[in-house]
């Protein structure tokens, strides 16, 4: 029996260790309660389950997440995203640096966060959730230097245009006599500055061909986590029988 889903269960269920036990004694454990199993076993992803889990993990495949899943997944997406982009701007700000580790635990945290809150379920829904946050994460966190930036050069400008040659005299050009700062950006421009940083990784060519890179990598990690799982359920199997076919090694002339 095998069953395909986007999950391998719930958050507490793991499927990436085979567990494999003395056939020929009583002395078997299910992977998952850690129970002596007397009669018959189960195999999920070659772990070996007692009769009771192997029904929880089937029943847990067969759940979806639904609408509330998601708006959970996504909740919790934004929470971290929101966190991993203001730890980067504090360091960039504060240390005067900018570590290519943050952006990868960025897309790790996000990830997790996601695949939490989808109750351990995996997909290509969730996998593009997840990126979308990564990457928005890490290009918000260029906004407020872009911001800044703005302002300096509005007073730059500002300064060149406050007097205009005519007569050998210098006259006032009508502008605001309180200067521009970041809390006075309007709506407006936030909207073109945050367009701006979803640019800005590509903006310097192939120069940030390193940034490209890091980018790429957390990107990995925030899909990575939230793949989809194919989930083997086989048996039942008699405690004192051989080992199950799938869990005899392939001879060399197969």
């Amino acid at each position: 029996m095998k069953i395909t889903a986007d999950t391998a269960g719930d958050a507490g269920l793991q499927f990436d260790q085979a567990e494999v036990k003395d056939r020929g004694g009583c002395n078997v454990a299910c992977g998952f309660c850690k129970k002596t199993i007397p009669a018959e076993y189960h195999q999920v992803n070659q772990m070996t389950a007692c009769a009771a889990c192997r029904t929880m993990v089937e029943a847990s495949l067969a759940q979806r997440p639904g609408i509330v899943g998601f708006l959970k997944a996504l909740g919790a997406g934004i929470g971290a995203a929101a966190t991993g982009a203001l730890v980067w701007f504090l360091i960039a700000t504060f240390a005067h640096m900018e570590l290519g580790i943050i952006a990868i635990a960025v897309g790790f945290a996000v990830g997790c966060a996601v695949r939490w809150g989808t109750g351990g379920r995996g997909g290509w829904l969730y996998q593009l959730l997840a990126i979308v946050l990564t990457y928005l994460s890490i290009v918000t966190s260029y906004m407020p230097s872009l911001a800044e930036g703005l302002v300096q050069n509005y007073h730059k400008h500002d300064g060149v245009s406050q007097t205009v040659q005519g007569d050998g005299a210098a006259s006032p050009v009508s502008r605001s006599d309180a200067p521009l700062t970041v809390r006075q950006i309007p709506a407006k421009l936030w909207i073109l500055i945050f367009f701006l940083a979803c640019a800005s990784p590509f903006l310097e060519g192939a120069s940030n061909f390193m940034g490209w890179i890091i980018i790429g990598i957390a990107l990995y990690q925030a899909w990575k986590i939230n793949r989809r799982v194919v989930v083997k359920v086989t048996g039942p199997y008699a405690v004192n029988a051989s080992v199950p076919p799938e869990m005899v090694p392939a001879s060399p002339g197969a």
